[in-house]
């Protein structure tokens, strides 16, 4: 019998190394495609999910952590300072002239608007962002256009920059929690043949260099 057990030594021997090869492997494979932690840069916050709840009270700042693989779903915001553009919002002016205003903004999230961004603006994550940000660009935008005329939007650029600046500020910090850093107005086309002329002189106004260069 010392014989019979001594000739099977070597099967179960190689049958162990292939299960343990095999287990290797597939411990290896689960660790590329899901791996067992995650890493939060300096300009991010996050936080995560198991099935479908929220793990964590505040947003997680910068740094190293573990997560379940498959189970967990970590969700990462940018709030360092971001920059977005809304393109051709239809406005009308005070005396009824159709234009099209391009407006850019910069703003930086703070932490109490973590969560509401992540999780209470459209889908989980920052996928929506962008889409209701332009909204309230174009409220904004055409409430402070309102009360000029077209007539006088060369002249008064700046002072629609201010007032775009100051309503902005207000919506964004009341709807999504954001702080406004900077405000532009990018571009005016005026869409009526009465306003062709103003829009000629607003860009050979854009064209001018600045005083003092």
């Amino acid at each position: 019998m010392s014989t019979v057990q001594a000739s099977e030594n070597p099967f179960r021997r190689i049958g162990k190394i292939r299960f343990w090869h095999v287990l290797g492997l597939l411990l290896v494979g689960v660790m590329l495609i899901s791996p067992p932690w995650f890493i939060v840069q300096p300009s991010e916050m996050a936080n995560v999910r198991r099935l479908g709840k929220i793990l964590h009270p505040a947003p997680l700042a910068d740094g190293w952590y573990f997560k379940v693989p498959w189970l967990d779903e970590v969700d990462i915001l940018q709030v360092s300072l971001t920059g977005f553009q809304a393109n051709d919002l239809p406005i009308f002016t005070m005396d009824n002239q159709w234009i099209n205003v391009s407006v850019g903004i910069s703003f930086s999230v703070p932490e109490a608007a973590v969560l509401n961004l992540l999780y209470k603006v459209g889908r989980s994550g920052d996928f929506d962002i962008g889409q209701n940000l332009r909204p309230v660009l174009s409220e904004s935008a055409m409430l402070v256009f309102s009360r000029h005329l077209a007539e006088k939007l060369p002249s008064e650029r700046e002072q629609l920059v201010k007032e775009l600046e100051t309503e902005l500020s207000a919506a964004l910090q009341r709807v999504f929690g954001l702080t406004v850093e900077d405000v532009q107005i990018i571009n005016i086309n005026y869409l009526s043949e009465r306003a062709a002329q103003l829009c000629n002189e607003l860009k050979q106004m854009d064209n001018q260099p600045a005083a003092g260069q």
